[in-house]
């Protein structure tokens, strides 16, 4: 049986992601575009498989990688951050479609340490900060953040949680989404790195991999040359 700490990370954690699909479902549908299959198994070309939570489809073509990680102790940070970019660089070095790749880190475990070695390889970065967590669930009687040897906290905020009615989970959702901006940051990196647009605000995130333009310009580059030669 889970303990009442992880129970709610985990219950907090779905609330998030199920709040993230449904905007980036109304940004990418009038696009043509769709999501894959729910924490899809992607192979690599060797034959690894690995889990993403929100894979972006082009027709059959993945063309965007998302993932959303929650995590709530600071000691698991550089190995679960680790797996995060072993899995979308080994992706991404098997599908060269891919245009881009974001992970939306929640909970109190991510540390900064963690976030710069996601975004220093080439994987955006977008942070719902815990503070913020509290904030929301605060207003319906619920404390997201606590002692690590706190027992007492959890166990009434799991219990809190469980009486919420549907219609409260989803004002939750909505208050994340608001309150962390995650739409708005979600439509321009959309528009700028996958739609390939150019928004007159700039998308502006606290970690984003500052070699990654200067790559998609190498790779239109080497692509450009390779059409003069026959």
């Amino acid at each position: 049986m889970k303990s009442p700490a992880s129970a709610l990370g985990e219950a907090v954690g779905h609330l998030v992601e199920e709040a993230v699909r449904k905007v980036i479902t109304d940004i990418i549908t009038p696009y043509g575009l769709s999501m894959g299959v729910h924490r899809q198994k992607i192979s690599d070309k060797v034959g690894i498989k690995f889990e993403i939570d929100i894979p972006i489809l082009e027709g059959n073509k993945i063309i965007a990688l998302i993932d959303v990680k929650y995590l709530r102790y600071k000691k698991h940070a550089r190995d679960k951050g680790s797996w995060v970019v072993v899995a979308h660089n080994r992706l991404k070095a098997s599908y060269p479609e891919i245009k881009r790749r974001l992970v939306i880190l929640v909970g109190p475990g991510w540390t900064e340490e963690a976030k710069r070695m996601i975004s220093t390889s080439c994987i955006d970065v977008i942070s719902v900060e815990p503070e913020l967590l509290d904030s929301v669930l605060s207003e319906f009687g619920i404390r997201f953040t606590w002692d690590e040897k706190d027992m007492e906290i959890p166990r009434i905020s799991w219990e809190n949680f469980q009486r919420l009615s549907s219609d409260d989970l989803e004002r939750i959702k909505e208050r994340i989404i608001e309150k962390s901006e995650i739409k708005e940051k979600l439509m321009l990196w959309f528009k700028q790195h996958i739609f390939c647009e150019d928004p007159e605000e700039k998308l502006s995130l606290t970690y984003i991999c500052p070699e990654a333009e200067k790559t998609q310009k190498l790779d239109e580059f080497i692509s450009g040359r390779e059409q003069d030669f026959p």
